[in-house]
């Protein structure tokens, strides 16, 4: 391995374990205390827990063992659909996911944690007073979250759980990992909070946690949208050939004249995932680089379109 791959190992590494423990905060500080559900792995792992709990069935089981648990056939699915490097990113996450949530102490607000548990007890309604708190922990735990996801999945990492789910129905179905994780989310806050926990404000929360989640993670994570580059160059069949060898992608000639100049000159059309500029920026810089490089947003692409995972 050359310094670059390694540097690159270790950069990605480190996003993991930032992506992860931030996740993890965002569950054991706003969710755990507001028993609102988290999103994915950690939300089943979540209602096992509750479950299990409700039943005095391993009532002193930490949480971040169920999530350890629950992500063992998720990992087998990546593996196979996804690819292993992507894989492998995902357990590391999951591995510091558990040994966060395991050793992580109480947060500042886990002063409402024995009220919440009281009124789901006793199936009782949750007062009006604890409305604003509720709300608060599931907005930060909602932005936390998604964040975290959404930096993992950018830089061609995971946090495990529904995200290896999510990335291979994206190169399989071009399925949206926010409205996928979405659907699936939304699930679970209505069988935790309402159906499990017979509290359908706490349902509702989590819900609306969900959605913010989301839309947090599609707004960070773009890896399956494309973008069309309008190419300038002297070099233009230079920059093709290596663009087509190295990314895989088609490229199109076009002979344009320039308004100012008067000279003929080359634009080249290609498009390509949204997480592949960069490297198609390094290659035009590579023979040119005042190069004129205008971007546009791809809406939908039918016809030929390679998937290919991040790593």
């Amino acid at each position: 391995m050359d310094k670059k791959k390694l540097l690159d190992l270790l950069f990605r590494l480190g996003i993991v374990i930032f992506a992860n423990v931030l996740l993890s905060f965002a569950t054991v500080w706003f969710l755990e205390p507001a028993k609102l559900f988290a999103g994915g792995a950690s939300g089943i792992a979540q209602l096992i827990q509750r479950i299990f709990i409700k039943n005095n069935i391993l009532v002193n089981v930490n949480l971040g063992w169920y999530i350890l648990i629950v992500n063992i056939p998720i990992m087998i699915v990546g593996i196979r659909y996804v690819s292993l490097k992507f894989t492998i990113y995902s357990v590391v996450a999951v591995g510091v996911q558990t040994i966060t949530t395991v050793f992580l102490p109480a947060g500042p607000f886990d002063f409402i944690k024995a009220d919440i548990e009281g009124f789901i007890a006793n199936n009782d309604a949750i007062p009006i007073d604890y409305y604003g708190v509720l709300l608060t922990l599931a907005l930060c735990g909602a932005v936390l979250a998604g964040v975290a996801s959404g930096i993992a999945l950018k830089f061609g990492t995971s946090t495990g759980g529904f995200d290896v789910l999510g990335q291979a129905l994206a190169l399989k179905k071009n399925v949206s990992i926010g409205v996928f994780t979405m659907a699936l989310n939304i699930l679970i806050a209505i069988f935790g909070g309402g159906v499990l926990q017979g509290q359908w404000l706490i349902a509702l929360y989590t819900v609306i946690r969900m959605v913010l989640n989301g839309l947090v993670v599609d707004k960070i994570h773009t890896a399956y949208t494309f973008t069309a580059l309008h190419i300038f160059s002297n070099d233009a069949k230079e920059i093709a050939y290596d663009i087509m060898n190295e990314m895989g992608r088609g490229c199109t000639f076009e002979n344009v004249t320039g308004g100012f100049t008067h000279k003929e000159s080359v634009e080249l059309y290609c498009i390509v995932s949204t997480y592949e500029i960069e490297a198609t920026l390094r290659i035009i810089h590579r023979y040119d680089k005042k190069a004129f490089v205008a971007m546009t947003p791809v809406k939908r692409i039918n016809g030929r379109f390679i998937k290919k995972t991040i790593v």
